[in-house]
């Protein structure tokens, strides 16, 4: 069986020094870090001008400005603090599935986002959603990436989960400003909706990182089968021929759409994986493109 650390060698650790997170909102944390915030404060980093008011600090006049356009304006700077980065790794059974299962890939993007983060200064929580309660793990030193594969490597996944439930927890108890990055195959999708929702009304930037099979998303098997619900245990005897193959692509691909216009309705990024993608270039290039690094 794969683990989640197994891949984490030293030159790929490295590489992903060359990646910072693209997030979009601020929080009001007043830690320092390496990210830009939308909010003026006083670092070194020019951000902006205004106009001058009587009572401002004369020492931030823009006198360049001043000499070009006959103007008195202020100069505006960037305040610096870090954003929270937030992982939620569903971890119930039907995350075993496939060979490297989709909880062990989800785990190693989240671990890769991780590490992004704690480079850069930003600190990180992860909550794991299973049916037995976990600990939350903070994580805000370079080195502590070892700490979320402790717990990472010795999870089998299990049961219904918790996906959700964990989810609204996270609403109410994380800060109002964060990245939230939810790592999960999305089968629990009424129940995911409206806990996905309530993170967005709580001020959370949420990105959904659907991590599915190959075998899910292009099956090729043909013949008589018995099929075993993972979560429930529930079997099911089933003629797998051409008929069932077209109806169950038409499943899935509506399964997709669904989850596109549910993300665009409620302002939250999606971004589909297979769970053969290997960590790497092609795994960064669309972490990029779906809006979580640069």
């Amino acid at each position: 069986m794969d683990k989640v650390s197994d891949i984490f060698t030293g030159s790929l650790l490295e590489s992903l020094s060359r990646f910072e997170l693209a997030v979009r909102t601020l929080t009001s944390s007043g830690l320092r870090g390496e990210k830009r915030s939308r909010r003026k404060g006083s670092s070194a980093e020019y951000a902006d001008h205004r106009q001058y008011v009587f009572g401002d600090d004369l020492r931030r006049l823009d006198w360049h400005a001043l000499a070009r356009l006959d103007t008195l304006l202020i100069r505006l700077y960037a305040a610096e603090e870090t954003l929270p980065l937030e992982i939620v790794l569903d971890a119930s059974a039907s995350m075993e599935f496939s060979q490297p299962s989709k909880y062990v890939t989800a785990a190693r993007v989240g671990c890769c986002l991780t590490q992004i983060a704690l480079l850069k200064g930003i600190p990180t929580l992860w909550r794991i959603a299973s049916e037995k309660p976990l600990e939350t793990v903070r994580m805000a030193a370079r080195n502590d990436l070892r700490r979320i594969f402790r717990v990472l490597d010795a999870l089998v996944p299990d049961g219904k989960g918790a996906l959700a439930e964990t989810l609204r927890r996270s609403a109410l108890q994380g800060p109002r400003r964060r990245s939230l990055a939810v790592l999960t195959d999305g089968y629990d999708r009424d129940d995911l909706r409206g806990a996905l929702r309530a993170c967005r009304a709580a001020g959370t930037d949420v990105y959904l990182i659907l991590v599915l099979a190959p075998e899910e998303t292009d099956p090729s098997l043909r013949g008589e089968f018995t099929f075993i619900d993972a979560e429930s245990g529930t079997e099911s005897a089933l003629t797998v021929d051409r008929g069932t193959l077209k109806r169950y692509a038409e499943m899935i691909a509506a399964f997709r759409r669904d989850w596109v216009e549910f993300c665009r309705q409620s302002g939250v990024v999606l971004l589909e994986i297979s769970s053969a993608a290997e960590i790497g270039p092609e795994l960064f290039r669309a972490l990029a493109a779906g809006g979580l690094i640069t």
